[in-house]
């Protein structure tokens, strides 16, 4: 429990009408969530019922989208018609835990979730905060995350400054500077290039495609190299492979029907290592990498 909540009743017991149950700090740096655990939607059951990729993050999302609106980050008072907030980047960390999580074991109300939400950054047009997830029975962790947000402009598509009465809420915290942001790389002439294109159904409330549907874009592009022998070691569904961290760095947007490329090459130095580059027009719209801990397969377990 963060110390913003150590003096208040524990989170299951508040809310009985809700089945997701939060809280927010008085300050709004701070936040709780407690979730009824996940759907049955969330597990690929052809990879053995393992966790999606781009259904853990778009759970994250229903995380923040929980607490936001309830004033986490001050996110009601900043976003108007005229100002929204982006994401800029985002940073998984799966535990070995989390990586033991499948639908034979998490699916259903019987494995509710706790999430801590924090904010340890705030600059002048961006803020980031921590998600840990854990297993609420057993307090074991699965996964944690760094995210950060741009308070942009929704006319221009900008980043703007935040306004005055934010950076005087922000002082007296205790902040510290996020992670550095993954480095755009050069696409190497080898890359595996995988096309498609953005469906409405692929479009978020700001207009542009959801975070989450890069994940599984680049799972899709990941896959589809591993399957025709580009990568050494990956031999498939690259979902199936345990995994380390998974991180994206937003640098433009994709809108509805676009035709977008998607690059992906194994980093020379680290076989685990896979990088992906989506572009559209020839511009990088998203960066992103993903670490693996093994090449060892995890093939289809028997229902």
């Amino acid at each position: 429990m963060d110390t913003k909540f150590s003096d208040q009743p524990d989170l299951e017991s508040i809310q009985p009408e809700r089945l997701i149950k939060y809280r927010v700090s008085d300050d709004g740096f701070a936040a709780e969530v407690l979730l009824p655990g996940f759907t049955y939607t969330d597990f690929d059951q052809k990879i053995g019922g393992k966790l999606n990729l781009w259904s853990l993050a778009k759970v994250f999302e229903a995380i923040r989208f929980t607490v936001l609106p309830k004033g986490f980050g001050h996110f009601p008072r900043l976003k108007d018609d005229g100002h929204s907030m982006f994401m800029a980047s985002a940073l998984y960390k799966v535990t070995d835990k989390g990586n033991e999580v499948t639908s034979h074991s998490y699916w259903g109300l019987h494995t509710p979730f706790l999430a801590n939400l924090k904010i340890f950054y705030a600059g002048t047009s961006a803020f980031s905060f921590n998600i840990l997830l854990s297993d609420y029975r057993s307090g074991e962790t699965l996964v944690k995350a760094e995210m950060s947000f741009v308070y942009v402009d929704f006319k221009t598509r900008k980043p703007c400054p935040f306004p005055d009465w934010y950076n005087q809420l922000k002082e007296g915290q205790e902040l510290t500077k996020p992670s550095e942001r993954l480095v755009t790389p050069d696409i190497p002439h080898e890359a595996f290039k995988f096309d498609l294109q953005s469906a409405f159904s692929d479009i978020d409330h700001n207009g542009h495609v959801n975070q989450s549907v890069y994940v599984k874009w680049c799972t899709d592009a990941g896959t589809e190299a591993a399957l025709k022998g580009h990568y050494s070691g990956f031999k498939g569904n690259i979902g199936t492979y345990p995994m380390n961290t998974f991180e994206l760095k937003y640098v433009g947007e994709v809108l509805a029907n676009e035709p977008v490329v998607i690059s992906t090459w194994q980093d020379k130095d680290n076989h685990l290592v896979l990088h992906f580059v989506i572009s559209k027009e020839s511009k990088v719209a998203v960066v992103a990498k993903f670490i693996f801990l093994s090449l060892e397969y995890q093939p289809k377990v028997k229902l």
